[in-house]
């Protein structure tokens, strides 16, 4: 890296200090000749702006965090937050990937357990959006009939995530995109039985969509995710785990991308 470069990187650091901690304007006396009142006003005015922008980026990227949140609350969460995590990146649509780890260890938080996960499907949806868009293979499957499971891996569509809660994380999300008269009867339902979630995200078309697993499946594709041979992934799924029927499922659904054989 040259001299120019180096010191280039070392101003923009300076800068973040400044904007996360109001008072650390000295960061910037080498770069600046100006001193006094006007750059800490510059600073501060550069601070609220960033801090909105971070706040309209999160509110976009975890629409039901904010709804079960409300708005005043989250914009406290989202300021926070991009104080301990400004971005790295010019992008503010990648700025809440630390979210809901960060909400996990929140001590405010702790009495809503359910939110951090929330937030991780939040934004598991939005990667799903984003992902790669690559054509499916069906011919690979035919390898399915020439090879023995130990030396096949399936790989899955770029937008196919999982989640695992203790929580109803799924049933909170779609009682948010329901026209149901009572959509949140589900919830409180899950929540009095201690119901969690096994939940597979993908893309449908353009779209995110999110549906429950059961554990044998949700295990058999986490371990496909994973790297894991055929063979070890149908361990995973157990006895009772249906390939035939996931298979089907799916292609219906566009979730596998092609069968290698190694």
């Amino acid at each position: 890296m040259s001299e120019g470069h180096t010191r280039e990187l070392q101003r923009q650091q300076a800068l973040v200090r400044a904007l996360q901690s109001p008072g650390g304007e000295h960061a910037l006396a080498p770069w600046l000749c100006e001193q006094g009142g006007r750059l800490a006003r510059g600073l501060s005015a550069y601070r609220a702006n960033a801090g909105a922008s971070a706040e309209r980026a999160l509110a976009s990227s975890f629409p039901t965090v904010l709804a079960l949140m409300g708005e005043q609350a989250f914009a406290a969460l989202a300021r926070a937050y991009w104080r301990v995590h400004p971005p790295s990146r010019g992008d503010l649509a990648c700025l809440g990937e630390q979210l809901p780890n960060f909400m996990r260890n929140s001590p405010q938080l702790e009495d809503e357990p359910y939110l951090p996960d929330s937030a991780r499907l939040d934004w598991l949806l939005g990667c799903a959006e984003g992902a790669a868009d690559i054509e499916a293979e069906p011919a690979s499957l035919g390898l399915l009939a020439e090879h023995e499971p130990q030396q096949l891996r399936l790989r899955l569509m770029p937008s196919v995530h999982l989640l695992r809660s203790d929580f109803p994380v799924l049933a909170i999300w779609q009682a948010h995109h329901s026209d149901e008269p009572e959509p949140f009867a589900p919830v409180r339902a899950a929540l009095a039985a201690g119901e969690g979630s096994w939940v597979l995200v993908w893309r449908e078309g353009w779209r995110a969509r999110a549906m429950a697993l059961e554990p044998a499946a949700w295990r058999f594709a986490a371990d496909l995710l994973a790297g894991s041979d055929l063979a070890q992934a149908l361990n995973s799924g157990g006895p009772d785990f249906d390939f035939g029927a996931w298979l089907a499922q799916a292609l219906q659904q566009a979730w596998l991308h092609r069968v290698e054989a190694s």
